[in-house]
């Protein structure tokens, strides 16, 4: 368990620390917020975070650097089940649990 709250630790401050968003934003990033975008001069395609409006209102893409695409990837990766899908993941908070 303690591994568990330390992988889900990292990826919430490295999510948090690359896109700038706010806490409570990212429960709403879902992994088809990830987007192929391609430069229209070159063909090259960039990957995109696209986040929902919340506080100000308006969409905004992000570009996604390296590491957090690294970062994806490990969240990708950790909860896909047995035949490689990602399923639904529905947010616990067991304090709430009363």
């Amino acid at each position: 368990m303690e591994e568990h709250r330390a992988f889900w630790s990292w990826t919430i401050a490295e999510v948090l620390r690359h896109t700038g968003t706010r806490v409570k934003e990212l429960p709403e990033l879902p992994h088809q917020g990830l987007v192929p975008y391609r430069l229209q001069g070159t063909g090259d395609l960039v990957p995109l975070l696209h986040i929902a409006p919340s506080k100000t209102d308006a969409e905004r893409p992000l570009v996604i650097s390296p590491e957090l695409a690294n970062v994806f990837s490990a969240i990708i990766s950790c909860i896909r089940d047995a035949t490689g899908a990602v399923p639904l993941v529905v947010p616990y908070d067991c304090r709430e649990r009363f």
